[in-house]
């Protein structure tokens, strides 16, 4: 689907603070109350993030996350992975206690995220990303409805100042489609840990990869995959919205569309091939 613009309900949370100390108090306190109203004591869903010196973009997650509206009892579980700067400080004004997590990695600090979670099922994101109040929902109705054993959700960018969001909407075009064609043979290769749910027993005994690589989320895919179906969620209700610090890390926009497609036109006979 072609999304030109940011829904409100996302931008309400992008807040510019670079700091701690420039966050003023009525927005933790804010928040803080939106994470007591959520409060239980029987979590169905934990939300697990982690995080990696995220202190000028956390407060945007953290905000979303306290807003959250759903059907099923939830808890949320922030890891910080051996952070330099005050992301801690950032979670804790918001009325959450954050895991320390020492070993640097994304495996490791989801591993730990999940082994502190109580609830029945792991939903897990990102430190640098929003989420509308429905993404809970969404994304744990497919399984409960047994369609799968796991769903995961794709992802959307908010431009920063002086950038146009629609040419990322043309971009979102073409990578979904590239998405759903992985998707036919392997949908572990379209899997990302910023939108994913699955249940935690069955997570708990795999376990998450234990490594700095960014894959720690593909390979849980691939082994829940023995077990059940995934689900591919792609309504505009379940999806998570971030910035453009990784999509333009390879330089200008049109370069990296160019990049891209030079890509993916390569390597698309492998996304009709059988598992080996």
């Amino acid at each position: 689907m072609f999304h030109p613009v940011v829904p409100n309900n996302i931008l309400i949370h992008w807040y510019d603070h670079q700091k701690l100390e420039d966050i003023p108090e009525e927005v933790f306190a804010k928040i803080r109350a939106g994470f007591i109203a959520q409060k239980t004591d029987t979590p169905l869903v934990s939300i697990n993030i982690i995080a990696w010196n995220e202190e000028a973009n956390i407060l945007r997650n953290l905000s979303s996350l306290s807003a959250m509206k759903s059907s099923y009892p939830v808890e949320f579980i922030f890891v910080d992975n051996n952070s330099g700067d005050k992301t801690s400080e950032v979670i804790r004004r918001c009325g959450i206690t954050p895991v320390s997590e020492t070993k640097q990695g994304y495996g490791f600090a989801r591993q730990t995220a999940m082994e502190h979670s109580r609830g029945k099922y792991i939903l897990t994101g990102d430190a640098d990303t929003i989420y509308p109040p429905t993404w809970v929902d969404c994304m744990v109705n497919p399984i409960l409805a047994g369609k799968g054993i796991a769903s995961f959700g794709t992802y959307s960018f908010i431009p920063g100042s002086g950038k146009i969001r629609i040419r990322y909407a043309f971009y979102e075009i073409f990578r979904n489609l590239v998405h759903a064609l992985r998707n036919i043979k392997h949908p572990e290769l379209v899997v990302v840990g910023m939108n994913f749910c699955f249940p935690a027993e069955e997570a708990m005994k795999i376990g998450f990869i234990k490594s700095n690589s960014r894959m720690e989320d593909g390979q849980m895919a691939l082994a829940l995959l023995k077990k059940g179906k995934l689900i591919r969620v792609t309504e505009i209700n379940s999806r998570a919205w971030t910035g453009t610090r990784t999509v333009e890390k390879s330089g200008s926009f049109y370069n990296i569309i160019s990049s891209r497609i030079l890509k993916e036109s390569k390597r698309i006979s492998i996304y009709f091939q059988a598992k080996k």
